[in-house]
């Protein structure tokens, strides 16, 4: 048996704190259902199941309603519905349930998303550490970025390179000038070698031009 620790109201929502440490965050019409006060006895299987039969449903529905504006990684689903204070084994219930619907598929998310931001001229380390922090697995991830035209990535990178050279200050130092273009390069995922081979380019070009 558990004891009830903490009952206060956060955000039109009650939270409950039991001395085990796990927190739930209800609905006020669970607590008219069943009362809970500082200090009362729980059993923790069995109130966590009470707490899952009664947030389902509204979860779910929140859940599809994210699902609906994008997609999201399994990850995205897990850490917003926690975040608005679902219990653990409510959000495992619905990630379940959406994942053998077919709602959820992390690999078919990675593979957007890294196509989105690479569009955005995002390089790879970026993207890579995008995804890891939305959940997704380094096997997924590392799948990902190898269809990454890597033609593409130099073709953004002097791009970038172009952009930083058009705002260098007058009379600048040129080894100066260079290091901010690389930088800016590596800032936006793309390695050291991308960025060197890119600032290469268009100095070149530049030359050429004078």
């Amino acid at each position: 048996m558990v004891r009830i620790s903490e009952v206060e109201k956060v955000r039109g929502r009650i939270r409950v704190v039991l001395d085990d440490g796990s927190e739930y965050l209800l609905l006020k019409s669970m607590l008219s259902e069943r009362p809970l006060k500082v200090n009362d006895e729980l059993d923790p299987e069995e109130f966590s199941s009470w707490v899952t039969q009664r947030q389902y449903r509204s979860a779910l529905e929140k859940a599809v309603s994210f699902l609906a504006v994008r997609t999201c990684s399994k990850g995205e689903i897990d850490q917003k519905l926690r975040r608005i204070g679902y219990s653990p084994e409510t959000v495992k219930m619905v990630l379940f349930k959406l994942d053998r619907e077919g709602f959820l598929n992390d690999r078919d998310f990675a593979d957007q998303w890294a196509r989105y931001r690479s569009g955005q001229r995002y390089g790879p380390r970026r993207i890579a550490q995008e995804l890891k922090m939305k959940g997704i697995s380094g096997e997924d991830v590392e799948s990902v970025l190898e269809n990454l035209p890597e033609k593409e990535q130099l073709e953004d990178a002097v791009e970038i390179a172009r952009k930083a050279l058009k705002r260098a200050k007058s009379g600048e130092d040129p080894r100066k000038t260079r290091e901010k273009m690389a930088a800016g390069i590596v800032r936006r995922g793309y390695s050291w070698d991308l960025a060197r081979q890119a600032c290469d380019q268009v100095l070149r070009d530049e030359e050429e031009w004078d």
